[in-house]
């Protein structure tokens, strides 16, 4: 038996209810930890664990977790599966980033970045352009493998955007901050202040540029340029355009080759940069800046993919933040957006970690 199973045994074997938290990913998602202090009750603990949403879904149809947070699709997946969503992200935090386009530094001149920013840009118009909506419900359901009502749920939770908040996605830093998840300052890195560290981390130059040339010449096209190795999350509905960019022959008008690769998560793809093996990739905001930080992987961003898109799903009589003592919750992991999503209704709610 695993750590993880033995664990989870002891967990299970004692009358409480529980939580269940995505594996960390791109932004895009969140959950309790630890032990909570309820508000005018007696202190109540909360078992936390760390599950891929596909593992969340089949958790809490078997009774094993009581709650989770997650991304698109898998909260509208549960819904339909019998659980229900307690709250939207977009109720918790209105507008918060989740996902970018990011590419490792020194391994793409600023030719292939315009071609990359520019397919991005037009599959998130085609996205957004309401004629299409029949269109992103096919790619949508082809991409996550979900039947087309599930996914026609899940795409009314998801803002597809061109280019990130930077007050939104500075305030998601300072979270990181505040709560010590973050083991390096932006001064250990080689940066002067935190304004020189998201003036450098947060190119929108060349993003100005494409919207500049489309706005001049709606049929603009960037010249034709090499290969791109590009790496997304699976079936993360947040990442949809990529696909989009795929199937509408956006990527194939401005690069010779593209050749995509499937990650578990934003962590993996965070390695595969490290390593080499990608030249950019779709993930969340969140492990592109903890590990920018904490481990100096030398990315940087050049569009936004989505601005909220996540839920947390419940099972049962929980019908508020208190009622969430006691229970087991899932996540996708710490220092994630849905981490961060859950302490802000603990927060509200009067619930605190012992």
């Amino acid at each position: 038996m695993s750590n993880m199973a033995r664990k989870m045994a002891r967990r299970f074997s004692i009358p409480v209810t529980k939580v269940a938290i995505p594996v960390i990913i791109p932004v895009i998602p969140v959950v309790i930890t630890l032990t909570l202090l309820l508000s005018g009750c007696t202190t109540s603990s909360v078992n936390v664990v760390k599950l891929s949403p596909p593992d969340m879904l089949e958790q809490i149809k078997l009774g094993k977790i009581d709650a989770f947070v997650a991304w698109e699709p898998f909260p509208s997946k549960a819904v339909k599966e019998g659980s229900r969503i307690f709250m939207k992200s977009s109720d918790i935090w209105p507008n918060h980033p989740c996902c970018v386009v990011a590419y490792r530094s020194g391994q793409l001149n600023d030719d292939v970045l315009e071609a990359l920013v520019w397919a991005h840009v037009k599959a998130t118009r085609f996205i957004n352009d309401a004629k299409n909506k029949e269109k992103i419900v096919d790619y949508a359901s082809d991409f996550t493998g979900l039947d087309r009502e599930t996914v026609e749920i899940a795409l009314q939770n998801i803002k597809y955007v061109e280019y990130p908040d930077e007050k939104e996605f500075r305030h998601y830093y300072e979270f990181l901050k505040e709560s010590g998840i973050l083991k390096k300052s932006v001064t250990d890195i080689g940066y002067g202040s935190e304004d020189d560290f998201f003036n450098d981390f947060l190119r929108k130059d060349i993003y100005s540029k494409v919207i500049r040339k489309l706005e001049e010449n709606p049929d603009y096209v960037p010249e034709k340029v090499g290969s791109i190795r590009l790496g997304f999350i699976t079936a993360d509905l947040h990442h949809l355009a990529l696909y989009v960019a795929i199937k509408e022959g956006y990527l194939n008008k401005v690069f010779e080759k593209v050749e995509t690769k499937q990650f578990p998560n934003g962590v993996a793809i965070m390695e595969a940069f490290r390593l080499g093996e990608l030249d950019a990739a779709y993930l969340g905001g969140a492990p592109a800046t903890l590990k920018r930080i904490n481990d100096d992987i030398e990315i940087r961003i050049v569009s936004g993919v989505n601005n909220e898109g996540s839920a947390i799903v419940v099972r049962g009589d929980i019908n508020s933040p208190k009622d969430l003592a006691g229970k087991t919750v899932a996540i996708p992991g710490f220092g994630t957006v849905q981490d961060f999503l859950m302490r802000k209704v603990l927060s509200e709610g009067g619930l605190k970690e012992k």
